[in-house]
């Protein structure tokens, strides 16, 4: 194709062809000649940028990839302030129970490049994936200062609603659609790169735990994020709608205040006339990390987002009657009611002398 172009654009006529000889030509080719923007072989770009480096920049900070690049070692770095997320699919275990790992890896394959995707626009470094989690964080460079929390909130939002667009299975759309629970946190984190087989560049410290706790700990379509990101996210995006979730019993923290993010823009993924509302929690209620009890909303549900052919085989039950696919919110526990002390068992003594005597007449028949 770039060779017909070549030779039209020629300025000597007797080197362009005329109409007669480009139809023709048009005529027998086909889609992948036409399409000047498709790589004959996708993989000889991808050997090419990892023998020049290049790939090394998609995989590092640049920072650490110019390091790398030159061959010097990369020493542990400080990063007094950055926020970072954390997502992974509701019910990932089911549906890999279900479906087969060739469609597991293409389901995941779709959601993670609409996540790069989203992580370009928004600016944000994506760590690692493990399984069904996506990781990502903001201001490693020191470059996000006013912004790394916004950053991340936006994309979180982002990424909820481009997940719930990703079909589990595509050869069977009612098997229902992909939805993830998101969770952030803002805080200091060492990075470093571990290894040099295959080395991996890594973020430690206690940031890192309490963001993936905001994650487990947050619900289906929906995004949770600690007390700490929400100050700093009401100073960056004051715009942004924040809703007290309230204290949350968290594994190794204890009570932590948490908030849910963009609940208007959740809520339009949902239908008003079947919406859940949510728990008013007082300033004392605390959510117990127990089992989240979720609604069996038809075929875009969390409960549902599974094959009709499997859920039998889980003991699953469709519905068709609603449409929302939001899940409850863990309701407080009741205080147990008061149980009545037990009657003090009476002595032989007390009997004898407190008991009032009984007495019983019988009367005498008529025949006697």
């Amino acid at each position: 194709m770039g060779d017909i172009m070549q030779k039209c654009l020629s300025s000597d006529p007797l080197f362009r062809q005329d109409a007669k000889d480009l139809d023709m030509i048009f005529g027998e080719m086909t889609a992948s000649d036409t399409e000047p923007l498709v790589e004959a072989n996708p993989n000889a770009r991808i050997r090419t940028e990892v023998a020049t480096g290049d790939m090394l920049y998609k995989v590092f900070p640049k920072a650490v990839a110019d390091k790398l690049k030159a061959g010097q070692k990369v020493e542990p770095e400080t990063h007094n302030n950055v926020t970072i997320f954390f997502s992974d699919i509701v019910r990932f275990t089911d549906i890999s129970r279900v479906l087969s790992p060739v469609k597991v890896c293409g389901m995941l394959d779709r959601l993670y490049l609409a996540f790069d995707a989203l992580a370009t626009k928004h600016d944000v470094f994506k760590v690692e994936t493990i399984g069904d989690a996506w990781m990502g964080v903001t201001n490693l460079e020191n470059n996000q200062n006013e912004t790394h929390a916004k950053r991340i909130a936006m994309f979180a939002i982002d990424a909820v609603e481009a997940a719930s667009n990703v079909l589990i299975d595509e050869d069977d759309p009612d098997a229902g659609y992909v939805h993830i629970r998101v969770g952030f946190h803002s805080g200091p984190v060492v990075s470093n790169v571990i290894g040099s087989l295959n080395p991996r560049y890594g973020l430690f410290g206690d940031t890192v735990n309490t963001a993936s706790r905001m994650e487990s700990l947050s619900l289906s379509d929906r995004i949770q994020c600690s007390d700490v990101a929400a100050k700093i996210l009401v100073k960056q995006a004051p715009e942004l709608p924040l809703r007290k979730r309230g204290k949350v019993a968290v594994k190794g923290k204890g009570n932590m205040v948490t908030f849910w993010v963009g609940e208007n823009s959740a809520a339009r993924m949902v239908p008003k006339s079947n919406a859940q509302p949510m728990v008013n929690f007082a300033a004392g209620d605390i959510v117990s990390p127990r089992p989240m009890p979720v609604e069996n909303h038809g075929k875009r549900s969390a409960m549902n987002a599974l094959p009709k052919h499997g859920l039998q085989a889980l003991g699953f039950h469709v519905s068709k009657k609603h449409e929302s696919k939001e899940e409850l919110e863990p309701q407080p526990e009741e205080p147990p009611k008061p149980t009545q002390p037990a009657p003090r068992p009476v002595t032989t003594s007390e009997a004898t002398h407190k008991a009032p005597r009984q007495i019983t007449y019988r009367s005498r028949s008529l025949s006697q």
